[in-house]
């Protein structure tokens, strides 16, 4: 599919009601941002309008995602009367990324869910999960890695400082893993794909294959429109003071600034980490006492201000 329909199917699809498990994929690379995020805060658009690389702001959350050919989407679309869908949710994701679970297990993966919708395999994350309500649906978007560009993502991320990028770009590295590092080469995706049908359809009961109905595809070009607007695409978002990236749960880049510099700070199991000063006037010492502090942007963000009046 082209890039952009990869994320209009499952829009198309909540908003009619129609019930799936679409397996897709794309050869076209794109950054995908959530809901309370903004195109503007998250990316860089011109390293990306350069590079080729789409961009698009779904209707549902999570964090930012790139995807090109080395993933294989997984997109689970349910109404929310239905018995078997659980109220909350965290009892949505546990539920329903189980069999994604499973499937990297059949490939001798040992991932583990980790809440709230982390798959995580010896504690690095290993696909990318979304989800919210579409209409009348629950919509679970999410992937597995086969492969990964970290210098793409990072790339395409909007960076306050090249140190930000260059932190952010290790930490991926040091949070993130997919099929191929795990086993040496990615199996077909063909085969990926049955082994993901087939333990999806183990809780849901027996899955039809169809192709594109008209009807979704004919409101997959009625939304373009709406999703692909100025409006949409310019909006900022839940704008935080600071600059963030979330690795994974629990770890974060983010960089704070303040009348005598910029601090930047990295975050591992919800504690900071490490804190160096990014230009100005604060010394290592004095961005140091925040090394231990539970992760809390206010808070840093009013210690690093008494910093900077002494």
């Amino acid at each position: 599919m082209h890039w952009d329909q990869t994320q209009l199917l499952y829009h198309a699809m909540g908003r009619l009601g129609v019930e799936a498990l679409a397996l897709t994929g794309t050869i076209e690379p794109y950054v995908c941002v959530g809901f309370s995020q903004g195109v503007p805060v998250e990316l860089d658009r011109d390293w990306c309008r350069r590079s080729d690389i789409g961009v698009f702001r779904r209707e549902i959350g999570g964090g930012t995602v790139f995807i090109d050919k080395d993933q294989l989407l997984v997109q689970l679309v349910l109404r929310r009367d239905r018995r078997d869908v659980p109220a909350g949710q965290a009892n949505f994701f546990r539920r329903f990324l189980g069999p994604l679970v499973e499937s990297y297990r059949a490939l001798g993966i040992s991932a583990k869910f980790h809440p709230i919708n982390d798959l995580l395999v010896g504690g690095r994350k290993i696909s990318g999960t979304g989800g919210g309500e579409i209409g009348d649906c629950n919509v679970l978007a999410t992937n597995m890695l086969l492969d990964f560009d970290f210098e793409k993502m990072a790339g395409a991320l909007r960076c306050p400082s090249e140190l930000f990028r260059k932190s952010v770009l290790e930490g991926m590295k040091e949070n993130l893993t997919t099929v191929k590092r795990e086993l040496g080469a990615a199996p077909p995706v063909t085969v990926l794909k049955g082994l993901v049908r087939e333990r999806y359809e183990a809780l849901l009961g027996p899955l039809e294959p169809s192709g594109l109905p008209f009807q979704v595809e004919a409101e997959m070009e009625r939304i373009r429109v709406e999703l692909f607007h100025r409006r949409w695409m310019s909006d900022l978002g839940a704008k935080k003071s600071w600059r963030e990236v979330k690795l994974r749960e629990g770890c974060y880049v983010a960089q704070f600034s303040s009348e005598k510099g910029d601090v930047l700070v990295e975050v591992h199991d919800g504690n900071v980490a490490s804190a160096a000063p990014v230009g100005g006037t604060l010394s290592a010492r004095d961005v140091g006492a925040l090394k231990g502090m539970e992760y809390d942007g206010e808070q840093i963000i009013n210690r690093i201000s008494r910093m900077a009046t002494r």
